[in-house]
């Protein structure tokens, strides 16, 4: 994936330098911005998909009920209803899918900013790791290596990394260090409360958001749920139900890696919450114009 980080890494420096006033969580904020409008496209695409499998739902009801009992003709019959009207149930995933590796290069530029933003080679920053374990001090990664020279090296690291190198501001609102991994152990906080007590919302609102997007999503697409004895067949229900355990995943990851990537998933949520209602209205209003 470092070929990918790459320009994407420079597109974060571009952000953090001109559009977002040098503050980390701002870059976030437009850098998930510029993403969702890559991804635009595509999440129109699945909510068009959605729309015409509500339209043709009457017949979907009819062929189970005329195959009720042979799931494989049913299953046969409704792609080819869907090959019909054009439509690909597999769209859904799409945008879903697209977005694991952009997950990955998500992680790889927060855990390394040193690499991906400021731009620096492995063997300056081997150079920086090496002035901070020749005081006796210990760092196990970028972030570390980042904070250490932000609190009081500021000139030493000009010194090693060059003049027109910048250190990464990952504080967020004076109250989040987005550089910083969240840790439920609070025995471990001691003098740090202050610092990672406040992290621990950037899981719970990641998690939170996810479930709510789906919920949205859900109800926005299909409408409130009716209980059925027998419920159709379809190639998607396998899938729905993993769906539903991923935000546990990424309760169980934001607690692993830097706070960063839990705040990029709720902002990302947030948007996606925002642009399902949005595209949901703009076809509704097709509807009435009789061009959908």
């Amino acid at each position: 994936m470092n070929f990918i980080a790459r320009p994407f890494g420079v597109l974060m420096e571009f952000i953090y330098n001109n559009l977002a006033f040098h503050n980390y969580g701002m870059a976030i904020i437009v850098f998930t911005i510029f993403v969702k409008l890559i991804l635009l496209p595509l999440s129109v695409k699945q909510q068009r998909s959605m729309e015409r499998q509500q339209a043709i739902a009457p017949e979907l009801e009819a062929l189970k009920n005329k195959y009720k009992g042979d799931n494989k003709k049913m299953q046969e019959e409704q792609m080819n209803l869907y090959s019909k009207y054009n439509i690909s149930p597999m769209s859904g995933c799409l945008p879903m899918l697209i977005q694991l590796p952009l997950i990955l290069i998500i992680y790889q530029i927060v855990r390394q900013p040193l690499t991906y933003i400021v731009g620096l080679a492995s063997d300056t920053i081997n150079r920086l790791k090496d002035f901070i374990v020749g005081l006796g001090k210990t760092v196990n990664d970028e972030i570390s290596i980042n904070a250490f020279f932000l609190d009081g090296y500021v000139d030493k690291f000009h010194e090693i990394a060059g003049a027109g190198s910048q250190l990464i501001n990952t504080r967020f609102l004076k109250i989040f260090d987005l550089g910083l991994t969240p840790k439920f152990q609070f025995w471990e906080y001691g003098d740090q409360w202050k610092v990672y007590v406040p992290l621990l919302l950037i899981p719970l609102l990641a998690v939170g958001t996810s479930y709510l997007q789906m919920w949205i999503t859900d109800r926005i697409n299909n409408g409130p749920k009716k209980k059925k004895k027998d419920s159709e067949p379809s190639p998607m229900a396998g899938l729905a139900g993993i769906t539903k355990f991923l935000p546990l995943m990424t309760l169980v990851i934001a607690f692993l890696v830097p706070a960063g990537l839990g705040f990029y998933w709720t902002v990302s949520n947030i948007f996606n919450i925002l642009q399902t209602i949005l595209i949901k209205k703009l076809f509704n209003i097709k509807k009435k114009e009789g061009s959908v």
